[in-house]
């Protein structure tokens, strides 16, 4: 059967797209990048927001308008996962409803061709899975799934199900299987990256083992982290290896201690800025981002006061900036008063506005300095070649001489925010 993958949401989500490629390759189908010539479409969904979920399934919608013959469409992931068989009532044009727990019994289940909801839960890690993955030379290693937070906004915990970590003998063959293949880079996943535990093995043990395999050809970075698990070890871990990327994605939610609280984050204010306090000590070129939530239930102007003073003291270089988003089965539905949507779409415009100032005030701070990037890939526009810093900054260079995997000393000479311009100094081949 020729099949066709379409992915939405996080990373997570992109390495799953890989190992549903896998599954179905190793079951004898193809797998095209032409949604039109597919017989079969799987839509991989993200459920964190309401905005995800619509796209995804508006794009299931589109399907129907595709000439020919309608394709047989997968709704794969966290929506699948949330909704289970009312998608099968509500929307005729789904065949198969399957969650993130149970890819492995696709191959089957397009065999027999009937409608059906799988949301099977339990401890499905695709150790036996061979990922295709597309995206060299960067590359996705999943070392946990799941999460135990439970924040009182997030839906991740009831569609993702408890953590378990991977162990550690199995991801350190995993990237060094790419290592071997020339891959430049690796980046570690997991829902809460550094809650990571197995056998005693902790996660900045487990970053140092991985950045010992990975060796001078191949960097290092982790995705995504919670505040509360960040510790001085982990920061100690990365200052230490030279090919461990100098970038940290930790997401604040708020700037308010009450709404902290309410959220079920597990700090404060004043705890989350010793962590920024700590990275920056060790690691002062250490590129920042972090995720805002504006208009959780119950929040007032003044709190979203705090908000904004904490992008103006920690000055991010990225931010990812949302309003709150009901999600069905999350504890915050039960706290009131709900902010009015309109106003937390003033509030989000509010910090969008500030962070786009940060983060072209640090993006132009860049220019002049000396940097060794990682070739990705053709640029969009003819004639250039995307790379990427150890901070994860996209820089364009405007040469066609080089090739995916290379590393080229740059020297930035132009920034507007997200994009940045380098002019190689020197040509360090793969």
């Amino acid at each position: 059967m020729i099949c066709h993958i379409e992915v939405y949401g996080c990373q997570m989500n992109v390495h799953d797209g890989e190992i549903l490629s896998g599954i179905l390759k190793a079951a004898g189908h193809i797998v095209v990048d032409d949604a039109k010539i597919a017989e079969a479409v799987f839509v991989v969904t993200c459920a964190v927001r309401e905005h995800a979920e619509t796209r995804a399934l508006g794009r299931v919608t589109h399907l129907a308008g595709i000439p020919g013959k309608k394709p047989i469409v997968v709704l794969c992931g966290c929506v699948a996962q949330e909704h289970g068989e009312e998608l099968l009532r509500k929307m005729k044009l789904i065949d198969i409803v399957i969650g993130p727990d149970a890819y492995h019994r696709l191959p089957e289940l397009l065999q027999e061709q009937r409608r059906v909801a799988v949301t099977d839960q339990g401890i499905e890690d695709y150790e036996q899975v061979t990922a295709v993955r597309k995206q060299f030379p960067r590359s996705f290693v999943t070392v946990m799934r799941g999460c135990n937070n439970f924040c009182t906004y997030c839906i991740v915990p009831r569609v993702r199900g408890r953590e378990r970590s991977r162990p550690a003998d199995l991801i350190l063959r995993e990237v060094e299987g790419l290592v071997e293949a020339g891959y430049g880079e690796v980046t570690l996943l997991g829902q809460n990256v550094n809650s990571y535990i197995h056998n005693g093995v902790n996660f900045p043990k487990l970053l140092e083992k991985v950045s010992r395999i990975a060796g001078d050809r191949c960097r290092v970075r982790f995705v995504t982290s919670h505040p509360r698990d960040l510790t001085r070890e982990l920061a100690s871990v990365m200052v230490s290896r030279d090919n461990i990327c100098n970038q940290f994605h930790l997401p604040a939610q708020s700037g308010n201690d009450r709404i902290l609280k309410a959220m079920n984050r597990g700090y404060t204010r004043n705890e989350y800025l010793d962590k920024v306090a700590m990275l920056k000590e060790v690691m002062p070129d250490i590129v920042l981002s972090t995720d805002m939530i504006a208009g959780f239930p119950g929040e007032t102007s003044t709190e979203f006061e705090d908000s904004i003073s904490l992008l103006k003291e920690v000055r991010f270089d990225y931010a990812f900036l949302f309003r709150y988003s009901e999600r069905n089965g999350t504890s915050a539905l039960n706290i009131s008063p709900a902010v009015p949507v309109k106003e937390r779409l003033e509030r989000l415009s509010v910090l969008q506005d500030l962070q786009a100032e940060i983060t072209m005030e640090r993006s132009k701070e860049t220019i002049g300095r000396e940097l060794t990037v990682l070739v990705t890939g053709p640029a969009r526009r003819p004639g250039q070649m995307a790379s990427r810093t150890m901070g994860n900054r996209l820089v364009i260079l405007e040469s066609l001489e080089f090739t995916p995997g290379d590393l080229v000393p740059v020297k930035i000479t132009k920034a507007d925010g997200y994009t940045h311009f380098g002019e190689p100094l020197s040509f360090l081949s793969q």
